[in-house]
């Protein structure tokens, strides 16, 4: 059977007695327990949004309460605002100026998917594609970002800034690209500066050469999302249990709000140089049996079901294997 880099990798610690926690009974079944628990419970942005609310002073609830009422229907877009650690005067400017943009801009800042269904993710005359061949972990990093955070998306759909207060990925988007007068402007910059980013130090202290795109180890410490932390599961796609504990684990995250990045890759029928992995596309959404996943060098919405060594598909950039989830951690 055709082999990649990622199940060499865990064949092998699984070989030499390998502690395989991902695959384990226990945690697929906490797992399968999060999504069967998911529709009675509060996701992870009204969690972590009530949490920040009971820790502030009674001036400070009063306000966050407030920019919450003032938006109405649109509340959970400043409770992920909270969620996401904004200052109190971030969040008052975006509640402040919500009744002033335009049906597109909050469509962009609700859901900067703008769907829940297969085709292209579009905004305006832009569409969400990766501004680079390198830049797919980027891209998929940046939208996860923006649903996580709406003054990141925000700033994407308008170029406003909520007050003194700047998200860093927007900052170092700034900083990097000066001229940002449009949507498909800002989305390239907030793609290249967290690429920048991610790549800095992606060999400790030394740089990781851009031309391989985003370590996958990046991902998984750089990824801003509600305050969660996250980790990075090795996935032998040849194995039906590893491909199922993929599924389990991404379907709890989904269910809590989590969006997960997967990394893909070719195998050694492709060549030696396809067996690492070489794409990341980002899972959005439960659709069935299979997966919502947002691929970004279409810039489209797919739908895709595991399978053990599939053959190529659109919502895996035309690559077959399965090599590496970003999970977020289990809260000891």
């Amino acid at each position: 059977m055709p082999w990649t880099l990622v199940a060499l990798a865990a064949r092998t610690g699984r070989a030499v007695g390998g502690r395989r926690a991902f695959v384990s009974q226990v945690a697929t079944r906490r797992a399968d327990a999060l999504v069967a628990a998911a529709p009675d419970h509060p996701d992870v942005f009204a969690r972590v949004c009530a949490r920040r609310l009971e820790a502030a002073s009674p001036a400070d609830r009063k306000a966050l309460e407030a920019a919450l009422s003032e938006l109405g229907n649109d509340a959970p877009v400043v409770e992920r605002a909270i969620a996401s650690g904004a200052p109190l005067d971030a969040v008052a400017m975006l509640a402040a100026a919500w009744s002033s943009l335009d049906r597109h801009s909050k469509a962009l800042v609700r859901d900067p998917l703008t769907r829940r269904d297969p085709g292209p993710v579009t905004w305006g005359g832009a569409t969400a594609t990766q501004v680079s061949p390198t830049t797919c972990g980027a891209a998929s990093m940046a939208m996860m970002l923006m649903m996580g955070d709406p003054l990141v998306a925000l700033w994407v759909a308008t170029g406003r800034r909520s007050g003194a207060y700047m998200p860093p990925e927007v900052l170092h988007a700034e900083v990097r690209t000066q001229a940002l007068h449009t949507v498909a402007e800002r989305w390239d910059a907030l793609q290249l500066g967290i690429h920048d980013e991610v790549t800095r130090r992606g060999l400790g202290l030394a740089p990781w050469p851009r031309a391989y795109g985003t370590p996958p180890w990046r991902v998984n410490n750089e990824t801003r999302f509600a305050g969660l932390r996250f980790r990075g599961a090795l996935v032998d796609d040849s194995r039906a249990d590893e491909v199922a504990a993929l599924a389990t684990h991404a379907r709890a995250a989904l269910a809590d709000g989590i969006p997960v990045p997967l990394y893909v890759s070719g195998d050694s029928a492709r060549g030696l140089d396809a067996v690492v992995p070489r794409h990341v596309v980002l899972l959005v959404g439960v659709d069935g049996d299979g997966f919502l996943v947002y691929e970004p060098s279409s810039g489209a919405v797919h739908r895709h079901e595991f399978v053990v060594s599939g053959s190529k598909a659109a919502a895996l950039g035309n690559w077959n294997r399965l090599a590496w989830a970003v999970l977020p951690r289990a809260k000891r």
